[in-house]
């Protein structure tokens, strides 16, 4: 009996040898590990106090701290980053879905705070008023002169409490007052959504905040008994969010139980695979997703599941690349109000694609700058290309006019593509043929207009002082519409009757002029087609609201109006 039980105390000695070495070199590794973070503290201690005590002026400790900090997140990736307590109040904010305050979108020009648009159903709208209006008083103070920063203090505040304003409204001879009591303001995350045709829906989401499933599912429900039979999902611009709502969107349109998005990382934690949840009616619906460099995040997430399992058409340009997940640390391991957002795992599409984009030996800038270079992709405006052929590339156009030649050559294309590095080939469901490593490429290229802004992009390289100066415009002509009953009373007389003549193009030309832009009369020209597009959707926006101004913005938009057309020519969408 004693000789059988011999291997059994062996092998358990064994084990526990083992063990007790691998506890051991385990504990090593610890120590070691708590050494070096020791002994490096130690360094940035000693480096601290050396400037606090001898740097040629006195320092703010706290702020060198903070640079620290952020100086080493930007080893790691781009995406890690550490909130002051402000900042994460304010991220908190954006994405809680309201905040406390009167409801309006605002701007301070030459010192004048004027009202840009209300929110629906906010307290602003309640108590009438109107985008164009300027407040000059605020609680009996003057508000000329005002800072952005000062407005959000003066209007915001607890649900309930109220706060007196004073209003100058054009065409109306004597300044009013209205007291206004603060509400809570939803953050939409659906900006518009609207029928584009008899049977075409579009919705318009620009973030995935803790609301945008629910707004979603309202503005589908909504569409659908309006007779939507098609939708096109606009995610253009729209940079992300909350993972949880980028499933529950997808969910909307993916069959139950299929794998949405997976995310894998360094702790066990990290790894999940989150699938296709129950509960919604969308499963059908022919499909088409709009994108853009600036799509990222939670978007590439809703469309590489939508292309991987084959449930519609993407369209567009080439997304931005982002395939990182952040966990934010706050409260217990930060006491003092901050966060820590943190790359913790990568995310991985239902086919297996990782997405992120190269960020290794760039600077911030040049990782960014470089979704715009890789927008445009191989191919032809309103063809396949990437995803769904065989001869797909990935890759750059050269300007929006070389990217819709239908004449191009394939040596031409192949110059042109020489200096792209080689993607990840992956399969979908069907099995068409998609791309990883460098965001979501389009199954239908429909590259951006050439001109994404007028002249003034060459002074200040942006929409804001253009569309300045088209607010300020529509303020004034609005008032000179009077005569024109028709056009003020019916959205759709206007939109479908209404032009901007050459009397309107001749003042504006002039109005810009005199605010210090400076530009030819052939750039102007040039730009003719988009200053009479935004001049008509900021009048429609004074008119009337936001989602007039953006059915206005919509009939003008050349990659909304091709990606339209798809439903009738795509053999995707066709079949369906």
């Amino acid at each position: 009996m004693s000789t059988l039980k011999k291997p059994k105390y062996a092998i358990l000695l064994v084990f526990v040898a083992v063990g007790s070495f691998l506890l051991g070199s385990a504990a090593d590794r610890t120590i070691h590990a708590a050494d070096n973070i020791f002994s490096s503290t130690r360094l940035f201690m000693g480096v601290l106090n050396l400037v606090n005590d001898n740097y040629v002026e006195e320092v703010e400790t706290g702020e060198l701290i903070y640079a620290a900090i952020d100086g080493m997140l930007e080893v790691l990736d781009p995406h890690s980053s550490f909130l002051s307590k402000e900042s994460f109040a304010e991220m908190g904010e954006r994405f809680s879905g309201k905040f406390y305050g009167i409801g309006i979108e605002f701007d301070v020009l030459d010192g004048f705070l004027y009202v840009i648009s209300v929110i629906d159903e906010s307290p602003s709208e309640a108590v009438g008023l109107q985008s164009g209006d300027r407040i000059v008083r605020i609680d009996g103070a003057s508000a000329i002169g005002i800072k952005h920063d000062e407005v959000r203090q003066k209007l915001r505040g607890e649900k309930g409490t109220r706060v007196d304003v004073t209003i100058e409204r054009p065409g109306v001879d004597e300044r009013f007052d209205v007291t206004i009591t603060r509400d809570s303001i939803p953050i939409r995350s659906v900006r518009t959504s609207f029928m584009l045709e008899d049977q075409t829906g579009y919705i318009q989401l620009i973030r995935f905040a803790k609301t945008t499933s629910r707004e979603l599912e309202a503005a589908l429900d909504r569409l659908q008994q309006e007779g939507m039979e098609r939708l096109i999902l606009d995610l253009r611009g729209n940079s992300g969010g909350y993972l949880d709502q980028a499933v529950e969107v997808s969910s909307k349109f993916i069959p139950e139980g299929r794998v949405i998005v997976k995310t894998m990382g360094r702790n066990r934690s990290s790894n999940q695979t989150f699938n296709s949840i129950s509960g919604v009616n969308h499963r059908e619906m022919p499909l088409v997703i709009l994108l853009d460099h600036r799509s990222a995040s939670a978007s590439e997430i809703v469309a590489g599941a939508v292309q991987d399992w084959d449930r519609g058409v993407i369209a567009g340009t080439r997304s931005f690349g982002k395939g990182l997940v952040q966990t934010l640390f706050a409260e217990p391991q930060l006491t003092d109000g901050s966060a820590l957002k943190l790359t913790t795992a990568r995310y991985y599409t239902p086919s297996g694609r990782m997405i992120q984009r190269d960020y290794k030996n760039k600077s911030f800038q040049e990782y960014v700058e470089g979704s715009f270079s890789e927008a445009g992709e191989a191919g032809e405006a309103g063809q396949e290309a990437e995803s769904g052929t065989d001869d797909g590339h990935a890759g750059q156009a050269g300007d929006a006019d070389q990217a819709g030649d239908a004449d191009q050559t394939d040596d031409a294309d192949q110059a042109d593509h020489a200096d792209i590095p080689e993607r990840t080939e992956f399969t979908t469901a069907a099995g068409r043929t998609v791309y990883g490593d460098g965001g979501i490429s389009p199954d239908v290229v429909i590259p951006a207009p050439k001109r994404m802004y007028p002249f003034v992009i060459g002074k200040y390289r942006g929409w804001v002082p253009f569309d300045r100066a088209c607010f300020e415009f529509a303020n004034a002509y609005s008032v000179s519409l009077a005569d024109r009953q028709d056009l003020r009373d019916d959205f759709d007389v206007f939109l479908q009757e209404f032009q901007v003549d050459e009397a309107m193009l001749d003042a504006f030309k002039i109005q810009v002029r005199d605010s210090g832009i400076t530009f030819s009369d052939e750039e102007f020209n040039d730009d003719r087609d988009v200053i009479e597009l935004q001049l008509k959707r900021s009048l429609a926006r004074n008119l009337w609201g936001d989602e007039e101004a953006s059915r206005v913005a919509a009939a003008g938009d050349e990659q909304l109006q091709q990606a339209r057309q798809l439903f009738y020519s795509h053999e995707m969408l066709v079949q369906q």
